[in-house]
């Protein structure tokens, strides 16, 4: 085993032969330059940033300085598809002080930067790249003032350690989740107005909607069953395209 820190294709072809794996390889990229359909959008071509968080927005959840100096480089790099980073639906879920969150309050704030970033993106490269905004709660891992505070679907006695889970008071309730509903959906509706093409309704990484997806040991509507399970995320999926419409991404 060994870091993946090739500096060229030719030491990387032969620790795949040394391997005796059957990866092949194509020194021809060109199809990176094609056009791709999402949705009802075209993407212009097949590169994408994917969504990280910086941690460096204001604490109104907009972004600074530094949120909006790394979009920009990531405008003018030439990558068809910017997945911005996790923003949260809610205070409570949010992943820490500076996480991004657009509201009601701060929604010109996106909508004047991202038509800055995509004028500077047309004049550079000659289009725009779509703009995907992810939406979450961080349930375990919610850490909004800066102090965890975690919010779980299920006690993990392994994961329960680590993220600061100490007792049941800390697993959410139907009616919170249910609550969520409107949140998710509005906050879809906040970046279709501010500019953005889609949404991402986050559900990895053991966050609040991947925890769910897992709870099998939890009891009620939300956990057991498959469909139990996955209920809630289709109907927040359900909703926001209610009222986005069919040309929004989801």
């Amino acid at each position: 085993m060994r870091k993946f820190d090739y500096k060229n294709i030719e030491d990387l072809k032969r620790d795949i032969e040394r391997m005796n794996l059957n990866i092949g390889l194509s020194e021809d990229i060109s199809n990176l330059s094609d056009k791709l359909k999402i949705g009802e959008r075209i993407a212009e071509n097949r590169i994408a940033i994917l969504p990280m968080e910086g941690c460096d927005s204001e604490s109104d959840g907009s972004p600074s300085f530094f949120t909006y100096r790394r979009y920009l480089r990531f405008f003018l790099g030439g990558a068809a598809l910017i997945w911005w980073e996790a923003n949260a639906v809610v205070r409570e879920g949010r992943a820490n002080p500076r996480q991004m969150m657009i509201t009601d309050d701060n929604k010109g704030i996106f909508k004047a930067e991202l038509r800055d970033l995509k004028r500077l993106s047309e004049e550079k490269n000659g289009y725009s790249p779509l703009s995907i905004l992810q939406l979450t709660h961080s349930g375990r891992y919610s850490n909004p003032e800066g102090k965890r505070a975690p919010m779980v679907l299920v006690r993990d006695p392994i994961l329960d350690r680590i993220s600061g889970v100490e007792s049941d008071s800390q697993v959410v309730t139907d009616e919170y989740l249910e609550s969520l509903v409107p949140h998710y959906v509005h906050s879809a509706e906040l970046a279709k107005e501010a500019g953005f093409d889609g949404v991402d309704v986050k559900a990895c990484h053991r966050y609040l909607f991947s925890e769910m997806l897992s709870s099998q040991t939890r009891g009620g509507k939300y956990g057991g069953s498959f469909e139990n399970r996955i209920s809630l995320i289709l109907r927040v999926i359900e909703e926001i395209r209610k009222r986005v419409g069919d040309d929004f991404i989801i």
